[in-house]
């Protein structure tokens, strides 16, 4: 069954971010269920998002689809339908991880509310798995361990992924985007996960990481963001954000992302940019749909 992500249930844990824990456990090993697509053209996706009503901007609710990687074709496309076509393509599974990271977050918090954790309790190997997930080390009863495993496990603004996304990849028509999955332009030194770079200079030795599929790249994007030393300004801002108790704003983080890119200052006014003529912001409240009801 296809899981429905209900706008107030949202909602609901926002409020409860501000004020005290659930009672209930929340589920961390459920992944958020899409239905994987593989279109063989980026005409045929733009056919598959009109028979579903899916249009750009996206009302409220978004159909559940996981494209498994991107359609060639884009490039032949107007200006505009291929935006649209590329961030409809993302959409779905930007919303389904940073779901899934929220229900993360979500238990953290219960699991720290509940006081001391005990590390043998089956809640207790749970937190520390997390823990591991997100590289971080350290007694979880320690206060500062929490504050830097809060810091990490969180969400990134929809209008910043999609811009960064849009920004690495060319609109996804970039040789990485089409042959490796890679929307985010990551690197790796690992021969075996990795495509060499055709202008990659001489005494270089770094790779772009392939992807099995589009999905793969966006959670290591996240990851990237979550757990990466060059991003700790990103979540220090980002932590400030939640504990004001105010909503994710991606112009103000676009501006701890200086060291995404070599061109540093000049990057952020790009992702700036593409947030504002895009209105990307406008994106915050939506959520996944369930294609049955």
């Amino acid at each position: 069954m296809l899981l429905s992500v209900i706008p107030f249930l949202v909602a609901g844990l926002i409020v409860w971010h501000q004020r005290r824990a659930p009672t209930a456990p929340v589920p961390l090993n459920a992944e958020v269920e899409l239905i994987p697509i593989k279109p063989p053209s980026a005409a045929a996706l733009e056919n598959i998002f009109s028979s579903q009503d899916y249009s750009w901007p996206p009302q409220d609710t978004v159909p559940p689809y996981a494209i498994e990687t991107l359609p060639y074709g884009l490039d032949t496309l107007g200006k505009q339908e291929k935006k649209t076509v590329f961030f409809r393509a993302l959409l779905p599974i930007v919303l389904a991880e940073n779901l899934r990271i929220w229900r993360q977050r979500v238990f953290v918090l219960q699991q720290f509310g509940r006081g001391v954790i005990d590390p043998q309790s089956d809640a207790g190997q749970e937190m520390l798995a997390i823990a591991i997930q997100y590289r971080v080390e350290g007694d979880l009863n320690d206060p500062k361990v929490r504050e830097i495993l809060l810091n990490r496990v969180d969400t990134v603004p929809v209008a910043l992924v999609l811009a960064q996304a849009a920004q690495e990849s060319g609109w996804g028509t970039s040789r990485f985007a089409l042959e490796g999955n890679n929307l985010f332009g990551i690197w790796t030194w690992d021969v075996d996960q990795g495509s060499v770079p055709v202008n990659r200079p001489g005494d270089a030795n770094h790779l772009v990481r392939v992807y099995p599929d589009v999905q793969a790249s966006v959670r290591a994007y996240l990851r990237n963001i979550n757990i990466g030393f060059a991003y700790v300004d990103f979540r220090s801002l980002r932590a400030q954000m939640r504990a004001s108790g105010k909503s994710l704003d991606a112009l103000q983080l676009a501006g701890a992302l200086n060291r995404y890119s070599i061109t540093g200052d000049l990057y952020i006014d790009n992702i700036r940019a593409m947030i504002r003529s895009n209105e990307l912001s406008k994106l915050s409240n939506l959520s996944l749909a369930n294609l049955g009801e």
